[in-house]
This record gives C-alpha cells, structure tokens and sequence, in this order.
C-alpha cells in the first residue's frame, strides 16, 4: 500500500489541490514515528546538499520547502505561526486519525524528491524515503498508514504546486544590473566568475513582511576614486596579523558550496541538535525546523535584493589596486559585498531559535559537514555560550576571511534581525 501510495505523487503533483487547508484538530504527537527520524531525514538532506554541491541560497530554498511541506501536514490550523506566513497554498481534508509526524515525513521526503536539483539524488532519494516511511509507519494500523500517507502526498503536491510559482524559474534569467563607476562591483578572483543569482531577491518570501526589511546606502570614506578605501584597509590590517585562532574561525564558518550542508544547513543541524537536547516532541521539533529554515530563505532573499541595489565591491577589488598580489584568506564569493549574507542569515537563524529555546549553550563539531569534509577542511568543535554568540562569531569570520567589511558584517546583522522579527 505504501508503495502504491508514493507512486501517485508525480501525478498529484501535476495538479493543484483546492480542498480546504487543514482541519481543527490538532494533532497528537507519534510514539512511532520520533523526533529521531525527523532528525535522520533531515541530516541527511545537509549531506546530500554538501556532496551533491547545491549552491548556498537554492539550499535555502530547498530546506524550507521541505520544512513547510512537514509543518503543513502536522500542525493544528490554529498554530500561530500561520498568522505570519504569506501565500500558504490550499491543502487536501484531512482524517482525525492521521499520524502526523508520519504525514510530515511523507510530505518533505516527496517534497525533496521531487525537487532536489541533481536528478541522480532525486533517484537514490527515493530509496531513502521509502525506508524511512516504512520505518516510521511499521507499527500503525493499514488504515491509519494509508490515511497519514496519502495526505503527506497531498500537501507535498501542494507545496510543489507553490515551487512552481515563487519567481525559481525567473531568477535564473536574471542579469546583474548594468552599473560601473567607482565602488562598484565587479567580478573578481578566483575565476573572475559572473554575478551569481541577481534575480534571487525577488523571489516570493515564505513570511509576510520580511520584504520590507531594507537597509540605507553604505557609508562611504569619502575617497570619490575608491569609496570603500577606508574599509578595505581595515580588512587589509586584519588579513595581516590573522592569528590562527581567527584561521580557525574563518574556516569553521566558511560553509561554502561542497564543503558543508552551506550556511542554511549549518543552522538546520543547530536547530535539530538543540531541539534533541531540549527532548521536544517530533511535531514541535518540525515547527522549530520549519520557522528556522523558512526565515532564513526571506533571509538570503532580502539579503539578495540588498546585494544587488547596492553593488558594493569586494575587499580584494579595492585592495588589489595598490597591491595586485594580495588575496583574501578565503575564496571572495561571485556577487556584492554589502550586506554580508552569513551575517545576515545568522543573526536570523539565532533570533528564532532563541525565541523557542532561550539561552542555549552548546558545542557545535562543525555541524553541516560530512565525516569526510570535517577532515579535509581541518574544522575543529567550538563552543558557543549562545545562538547569538555563534551568530556574531558566524558574522565576525567573514571579515577574518578577508571577503567583507565590517560595514558589510553590521548591516546584515540589522538586517538578519529584522527579518526574524517579521517571522515571531
């Protein structure tokens, strides 16, 4: 049954559902199927994120839409959370006697099936989510299992429905705007690669607000001929006396493509562990998952949309002009300084989890890294006091990598903080 239930998902997908959203009832949290495998799954997702390469702000993308396909099926209509979400798409009716946690799982597995970028995980996916349906639903009755299913598939169908209008598609064909002069952005090394997503700030939020967050012109040095001179030579003073504690920092945060689960996945696996920690229930673990993951995709949306109305130029830029041979201690990303997205995703990511679980100390090995990564790229544990202490640390090691400003790192902090407001 269970496999014949998974097999009609492509073709719910195809289709919108117009049933009513969902019923009144709140659910009653699984004995079967735990916060454990909640976990699994969505580790897993930050692994196959990291190995299959996915680009940070289409990981972003990618989490949230599997958290809010989970949030979806297992949350009661009443849930407060919804009062802040924008364009929820209309949902399948739903049974009293649904497993939620056993729908959530069926609906962010198909969800992630169907919309993982790389066809070849999409495949062994599949495989995935079967076993851990199976798992999750080995102890329920037939028609409980065929209930919890079917509506999981339901509200994946939906959600993919919703993928298919966000702008994705659109912010490919984006071009970068055509401005040159002095402080400008251009490309640089390595690669001297084109602007990356210049379409992504206008892509469709999960919160309502969150697009109204904005931040004022960057205060320039007054140079006319080099406007951020006098930021630069802040980096280029602290890329000279680096200590290795601050190499350390740098490398620990870098999150970049293939390295890690990205930056969105970092904070994922943060916000699993501290809800493990905290013994939460698996549909209260699924609503911290989802509000965590879907603020920090308005995060790198809003930070997006700032990037590319300022075009602010890149440390190196400046700095190259005086001296051709300098370069930043880590690889300079492929689009505008101003504002900084780790800052931006981080103060966002710890804002919310702080609302959930306070002050939370915690020692993160280097959360979003494979077993293999954890080695290559000499990533050793650290202890925070705090989420926001691990933001602000996030925040900090973009300057030590020598890619930001300092104006870039403080802007998207009162960036990331007010796109967290937007969400509680």
């Amino acid at each position: 049954m269970l496999k014949k239930l998974l097999a009609t998902f492509l073709l719910l997908s195809a289709t919108a559902v117009v049933q009513p959203a969902l019923a009144s009832t709140p659910p009653a949290t699984s004995a079967v199927a735990s916060n454990d495998l909640v976990s699994e799954f969505l580790t897993e997702l930050t692994v196959r994120v990291s190995r299959d390469r996915v680009a940070p702000t289409k990981s972003s993308r990618l989490y949230a839409y599997v958290a809010y396909a989970m949030f979806l099926a297992s949350a009661p209509s009443d849930d407060m959370l919804f009062k802040n979400l924008g364009n929820v798409p209309e949902l399948p009716p739903r049974a009293e006697s649904i497993d939620p946690v056993v729908a959530a799982l069926a609906a962010g597995t198909s969800v992630a099936r169907n919309i993982f970028l790389v066809a070849a995980a999409r495949t062994t996916f599949g495989e995935f989510r079967d076993r851990i349906l199976r798992s999750a639903a080995k102890d329920l009755s037939a028609s409980v299992e065929q209930e919890s299913v079917k509506y999981g598939i339901g509200v994946a169908a939906a959600v993919v429905a919703r993928t298919n209008a966000d702008g994705f598609e659109e912010s490919k064909k984006a071009m970068a705007p055509d401005v040159k002069g002095p402080g400008i952005w251009v490309p640089t090394q390595p690669g001297y690669q084109p602007a990356i997503d210049p379409g992504w700030g206008a892509m469709m939020p999960f919160f309502v607000g969150t697009k109204k967050c904005s931040l004022p012109v960057p205060p320039e040095s007054g140079d006319a001929q080099s406007p951020f001179q006098g930021a630069a030579d802040e980096v280029a003073t602290v890329a000279k006396n680096l200590t290795e504690e601050q190499k350390s920092i740098a490398r620990f945060w870098d999150d970049s493509r293939g390295r890690t689960g990205t930056p969105a996945g970092h904070w994922l696996v943060i916000a699993l562990t501290a809800a493990k920690e905290k013994e939460v229930d698996a549909v209260t673990l699924i609503r911290v998952v989802a509000h965590t993951s879907m603020a920090v995709a308005d995060a790198f949306i809003v930070n997006f949309g700032e990037k590319y109305k300022h075009m602010v130029e890149r440390p190196i830029t400046v700095l190259q002009r005086s001296d051709p041979q300098w370069s930043s201690y880590l690889p300079t990303p492929a689009f505008p300084e101003y504002p900084s997205g780790h800052s931006t995703i981080s103060k966002t990511a710890a804002d919310v989890l702080t609302s959930y679980f306070g002050i939370w100390s915690f020692t993160d090995p280097g959360y979003g890294l494979t077993q293999e990564s954890r080695a290559k790229f000499e990533v050793t544990p650290r202890t925070f006091s705090s989420f926001d202490a691990a933001a602000k640390e996030a925040s900090i090691s973009r300057l030590y990598g020598g890619i930001h400003f300092t104006i870039g790192l403080t802007s998207g902090v009162t960036l990331g903080a007010c796109v967290a407001s937007k969400t509680l």
